[in-house]
């Protein structure tokens, strides 16, 4: 694995700029947000762009290889027709494990970021600080939904609409509770935005910086698109069926 990771590697690195994003169109915002210019470098390959620019190409590789591994997030199509257990299932395989890929990402670059600019940028150790708080609250959140509120949504569908009391009273209770996770996670990384500049880096910033800014970017917006499917396709789903008349 490691030889093909590393061929791979040499192979993009031996690429023109023009090449890759020929193969990889999301190289663009790849690019740029670390500071690569494309325009006048279409011809060079990415190794010689990151010498010209000073970059270290092991981190650019990084971000490259992402794109490579799939890591992204859009609906599926036609998601919004789909039932409540439908999205349960999907909320649980597909969108939970690109959550906690980005939240892995964004630690890696925010210790290395933090230990060699905390000093010049003190920004960085309070982005730091509301980090903490949303990775502890994130663990919990996703982790309360997997164990807790997706089976006792997929057990009330079970019943075909006639659940009993005890079901409805800890639904209730459970949504209470994720609305209100989702309140501090939106604040949580709200205040890293503001701290961020809305996660614009500094333009000196190292090729590190600026992967976690466009990382954290990356997490807020999922988190948006996350909450959005939960309140309005999952939670609106399934309040008729445990209102009690």
């Amino acid at each position: 694995m490691a030889e093909i990771m590393e061929r791979t590697g040499s192979r993009l690195l031996a690429m023109t700029v023009s090449e890759l994003l020929e193969q990889e169109s999301r190289a663009t915002d790849v690019l740029k947000n670390l500071g690569l210019p494309i325009k006048g470098n279409e011809d060079k390959s990415v190794m010689e762009v990151c010498t010209a620019q000073q970059k270290n190409e092991d981190e650019v590789l990084e971000a490259l290889l992402k794109l490579g591994n799939g890591k992204g997030f859009e609906y599926p199509p036609g998601i919004f027709g789909w039932s409540p257990e439908l999205v349960v299932k999907y909320l649980e395989e597909e969108h939970h494990s690109y959550t906690r890929s980005l939240v892995e990402d964004a630690t890696g670059f925010e210790h290395r970021a933090c230990d060699v600019h905390g000093t010049q940028y003190p920004e960085l150790n309070q982005v730091r600080w509301y980090f903490e708080k949303l990775k502890e609250k994130l663990e919990f959140h996703l982790k309360f939904q997997e164990e807790k509120f997706f089976p006792a949504v997929l057990k009330l569908f079970a019943h075909n609409g006639e659940p009993r009391d005890g079901l409805v009273k800890s639904l209730k209770k459970q949504i209470a509770l994720i609305q209100k996770d989702q309140e501090e996670i939106e604040y949580q990384i709200g205040r890293i935005a503001e701290l961020t500049d809305n996660f614009t880096p500094p333009s000196e910033a190292c090729t590190t910086f600026r992967l976690l800014y466009t990382t954290l970017k990356n997490l807020k917006d999922d988190l948006e698109k996350h909450h959005f499917l939960e309140e309005q396709y999952l939670i609106s789903g399934i309040e008729p069926e445990i209102t009690i008349n």
